[in-house]
């Protein structure tokens, strides 16, 4: 009878350890980078990415994770329709409207003129 056991026959001279030596062996990879949220997150033989769920069609989310809701919610990004929305509003949503012509008072610097009566200056566009 043997008093070695079965790893140790299968795999001679390696020990069963968490740390350093069995770090070496991580060479294997399954997951590359996802074409939707750009991590390294899809999974080559589930085909399916941890992090967006691509390919599904609805972004992947999970009400339990706070945190990572926030990292990807609206407003981290460029917000290219929704940025201009506060200003669309003030104006009430006006579209194909021109706007108004604005008369200008005078072309050439204000100076001032004394008048002599109430002894004040008063600014006169000319």
């Amino acid at each position: 009878v043997s008093t070695q056991s079965t790893w140790d026959i299968y795999q001679p001279g390696k020990k069963m350890t968490k740390g350093t030596t069995s770090q070496g062996e991580r060479r294997k990879k399954n997951a590359t980078f996802c074409r939707r949220c750009g991590k390294i997150s899809y999974h080559k033989q589930r085909k399916r990415c941890s992090s967006c769920g691509y390919p599904e069609a609805h972004l992947r989310r999970y009400n339990w994770a706070k945190k990572a809701v926030r990292r990807r919610t609206t407003g981290t990004g460029r917000m290219r329709y929704l940025k201009d929305i506060p200003r669309k509003l003030k104006n009430g949503f006006k579209e194909f409207s021109q706007a108004k012509r604005v008369k200008q008072r005078g072309k050439g610097k204000a100076k001032p003129e004394v008048k002599e009566s109430k002894q004040t200056i008063t600014w006169i566009n000319i």
